[in-house]
């Protein structure tokens, strides 16, 4: 594919990977702030695959290999550059540089492994990413969505296009118009890593404007289609590239600096890169990498810091439980800052994103609830968007998307680990998750089976 036609080619027509804006916007902010904060840390990344039931072919792993292998082409295309500079105003031309200079090497730091486990060759795929966090942080998205369109190209195909656009037109519409009096929901799309391939994701997104347009053209207000995490769609369909932190930032901050008062420290540490910037992005924190009762703890205790944080991201455990935390927390927090409204109203701005396995009820009800405690709410809903499909051969069945994790392991030596807010879930070696369970005076509770 030439220079000049990335943002305009047609989907059916490409061929993964093609181009370093095909991922997550918090790839691109967190990069950036690992270049300022700790440009020479080194990392481990792993691949875990929680449906092991579902294994892939060789034809998979050597078609996937030679797909990862692919990564070291990219960089940011000069015919890319102005539109992604004019979409992300908050990266200087520096950083803008170091991404159209950037050679990733995936024949190093990438180890992919074959593992056959049953009597027709199928088998699991083990990967290892090692290497400077600065470029290795850029793997993760792009080798989940080369795993998940391989393993749908040769391993399950029982599957077909049929009616994906109108599919979506039709979520988009009921999100857009709720029933019951429930306000029109605010929501984007961040299906990438999981997506079926980048042919559906394409047509998604156009069956979500199909809806969006309809609604505003039948004098809809209140909600929004309000972006998308891929860059490359936000771009090629005028729409705002969404997100900002994973739980990668957090996580590395924790194992390097202590994990008590960490979420606060890698607010501080945010703030630092972006702060001072004209339009910045918007301060969205994820709450829950080491359980939302200790991100609370830190949230309350700099009541300036967290009136600045305008949003906060829920992504596991209770949403009902974390909404009245949120709002006890806004309130508490306003009221020390000074801020304190006389009618007892959260201020304005202020919300809760949702993205924790949404669908179009779940999202609804959450909406609803937000409108009872008069709580701004958003949502970010990935897999049911870019991988709802069912099987061809008997329609009344869905065909199952894979569901598989990339995390960070390890950084400049140190064990990273992530809590949860879902009961007994964790991801990282057991021990240090009981050592930091300890250290924020967390209650100890574990399964076997780790959740990323």
């Amino acid at each position: 594919m030439s220079s000049h036609d990335t943002l305009g080619a047609p989907a059916e027509d490409v061929e993964i990977p093609f181009s370093i804006l095909d991922t997550d916007l918090y790839k691109f902010t967190m990069q950036y702030a690992v270049l300022q904060h700790m440009p020479d840390a080194h990392v481990v990344i792993r691949f875990t695959n929680r449906s092991p039931e579902m294994l892939f072919s060789r034809t998979t792993f050597n078609w996937a290999q030679e797909r990862v292998n692919r990564l070291s082409t990219l960089r940011l295309r000069s015919s890319e550059r102005s539109a992604f500079a004019n979409a992300c105003p908050y990266f200087p031309d520096s950083y803008l540089d170091y991404l159209s200079r950037i050679s990733l090497d995936p024949e190093h730091q990438v180890k992919m492994q074959f593992h056959p486990k049953s009597e027709n060759g199928s088998g699991e795929i083990s990967i290892q990413i090692e290497g400077p966090w600065r470029d290795c942080i850029l793997y993760e998205v792009p080798i989940m969505s080369i795993l998940s369109e391989g393993y749908f190209k040769f391993d399950d195909t029982d599957w077909n296009m049929d009616d994906q656009r109108e599919q979506a037109r039709r979520k988009a519409l009921d999100l857009l118009s709720p029933p019951g009096g429930v306000t029109p929901l605010v929501f984007s799309e961040f299906g990438t890593r999981r997506r079926r391939s980048f042919h559906a994701q394409d047509i998604v997104m156009r069956g979500l404007m199909d809806g969006y347009e309809e609604w505003q053209k039948g004098g809809g207000k209140g909600g929004a289609l309000a972006g998308t995490s891929n860059v490359y769609f936000a771009l090629k369909y005028g729409l705002k590239p969404a997100g900002t932190i994973a739980h990668e930032w957090i996580m590395a901050i924790g194992a390097l600096y202590g994990y008590k008062g960490s979420n606060g420290r890698a607010m501080d540490m945010w703030e630092q890169v972006y702060a001072a910037h004209a339009t910045p992005p918007p301060l969205t924190m994820l709450t829950d990498t080491f359980t939302a009762r200790a991100f609370f703890v830190d949230f309350t205790s700099n009541p300036e810091r967290a009136m600045r944080w305008g949003t906060l991201r829920q992504d596991s455990g209770n949403p009902r439980t974390f909404v009245s935390l949120a709002r006890d927390a806004w309130k508490e927090v306003e009221s020390r800052a000074g801020s304190k409204r006389e009618d007892g109203r959260i201020a304005v701005g202020k919300r809760i994103i949702f993205s924790d396995g949404l669908d179009v009820d779940k999202a609804i009800e959450l909406q609803k609830l937000c409108d009872e405690l008069d709580m701004g709410a958003s949502f970010g809903i990935g897999t049911f968007l870019t991988n709802d499909f069912r099987k061809a051969s008997n329609p009344s069945q869905i065909s199952k998307p894979l569901n598989m994790v990339i995390k960070l392991s390890q950084i400049d030596g140190k064990d990273c680990v992530k809590l949860s807010d879902d009961k007994g879930k964790y991801t990282g070696n057991l021990d240090e998750v009981k050592r930091v369970q300890r250290e924020l005076n967390l209650p100890h509770d574990h399964e076997e089976k780790q959740r990323g």
